[in-house]
């Protein structure tokens, strides 16, 4: 406005000094053809810089901007500041359209963004992976004509509720394993609907198996306690039982009641190995060579002469692990040998080491049986919980069922796997694979710690 006002006051003066010096020099007739000449100055100056500013306009450059006299210096000014601000903003607004663009796409749901008519008006990447949609093919296309599930239709279409949501099972990108999703609808704006997808497929998979398992051990608990509620009620109500057939009841029980103890041990010892989640510090060398005899001899005892053991056991192989561990791992695939291989069966127990580069080894602990074999479907499921082949032959053997479950766990804590090779009518061979450390010069076999 300041600067408005003195060009105001220059063009006043400017009229004034023109008039009062026509009047002294011509008269009245002056002073109308020097207000004409100086019309058509200020008009051709004008339009000038009108040019200038139109220019200008069409190919704003902040570098050169326009030089003008008077309040169109003050104009162009003017724009070149409104200008400057525009781009700062716009440059804002492209760096928050950026982080938001990147958000959209880190965050695990999926989301879009639907037009009244139902079709997709933007989406990010984990919403096309959960729909299987394409996010530059499938944009600007009808999401209820894409995906061909009538309860996911429906669920689009519902105007009763303005939040909504709904459990659909999809095909993970065509390889024909399930995907779980929980997907929600709530209004957007008044022109369009926001869709949120969640993938609960490992959610729901956990529950499942929770169930599954509090359903088994309920099942594996309610059988001897059955036994042992059955026989307390017999020897209560019966108390001139004859002396041997109660004697029969009470071994009979005790054997119900040592499946109970040693199933609660194992779950025990399977809980501890799941939730472990850093065994540095409590590892320590042990030497296998000696855990593998311990195991062998007992296994010989647990056999009672019913088999036939071969035993090839390397010497002086150590790996750094907990010992206890490693002891239920190598335990439970030489008792199952024993529990499941026929009478007169042989077991074969091997402990070696191999390079696998040229500086690391591994040790192998292999335990090979003669007996029945298992069919090749079973063997990806063995070492799930529960999972038996023949389920009543493995509680007549005295199974919990977890041993497998058990050793993989072991050895997966101590960087190892369990490798299972089976064939119907061949029997089977299981081997704890694990990292082998170097011998220090110190160290022997003796040095086995407790």
């Amino acid at each position: 406005m300041p600067e408005l006002r003195r060009h105001l006051y220059l063009i006043l003066i400017t009229l004034i000094v023109v008039v009062v010096l026509s009047l002294l020099t011509g008269g009245v007739q002056s002073v109308v053809i020097s207000l004409c000449i100086l019309f058509f100055l200020w008009l051709v100056g004008y339009w000038y810089h009108l040019i200038k500013l139109v220019r200008w306009l069409e190919r704003p450059k902040l570098r050169n901007v326009p030089q003008g006299i008077g309040i169109w210096n003050t104009i162009f000014n003017t724009l070149m500041l409104q200008a400057k601000s525009r781009k700062k903003r716009k440059q804002k607004l492209g760096v928050a359209l950026l982080r938001f663009n990147r958000i959209a796409e880190t965050i695990p749901e999926g989301v879009l963004i639907l037009g009244l008519d139902g079709r997709i008006q933007w989406l990010n990447h984990m919403a096309a992976i959960h729909l299987n949609l394409d996010t530059e093919r499938d944009i600007d296309g009808n999401l209820a004509e894409l995906i061909a599930k009538a309860d996911f239709q429906k669920f689009l279409h519902e105007q009763d509720t303005e939040f909504a949501n709904i459990k659909l099972t999809f095909d993970a990108n065509g390889s024909g394993l399930p995907r779980i999703l929980n997907i929600i609808r709530t209004p957007f704006d008044e022109q369009a609907t926001l869709i949120i997808t969640q993938d609960i497929t490992a959610a729901e998979q956990l529950n499942a198996t929770r169930t599954a398992f509090v359903a088994n051990v309920s099942h594996e608990l309610r059988t001897p306690l059955t036994v042992i509620n059955g026989f307390l009620e017999t020897l209560t109500d019966m108390p001139e039982l004859p002396q041997e057939q109660r004697q029969s009841f009470i071994e009979l029980m005790s054997k119900e009641g040592a499946r109970m103890r040693n199933l609660l041990a194992d779950l025990l010892t399977l809980s501890r190995l799941e939730s472990q989640t850093d065994i540095s510090s409590r590892r320590q060398p042990v030497c296998l060579t000696a855990l593998a005899e311990q195991v062998v001899h007992e296994a010989m005892l647990l056999s009672a002469e019913k088999h036939s053991f071969i035993s090839e056991l390397a010497s002086d192989i150590w790996v750094n692990g907990i010992q206890q561990d490693l002891y239920n791992a190598f335990s439970n695939l030489l008792f199952n040998a024993v529990r499941y291989t026929p009478p007169q069966g042989t077991i074969s127990i091997r402990l070696w080491s191999q390079n696998v580069a040229p500086d690391a080894k591994q040790a192998i602990f292999q335990v090979s049986d003669t007996g029945g074999g298992i069919a090749a479907e079973h063997i990806p499921h063995l070492t799930e919980r529960f999972y038996r082949v023949d389920s009543g032959r493995s509680r007549q053997s005295g199974g919990t069922g977890l041993g497998l479950a058990i050793a993989k766990h072991a050895l997966a804590e101590h960087g190892g796997k369990l490798e299972i090779e089976s064939v119907v009518g061949s029997g089977s061979t299981f081997s704890a694979v694990l990292p082998q450390m170097e011998i220090s010069k110190g160290l022997d076999s003796s040095d086995t710690p407790a």
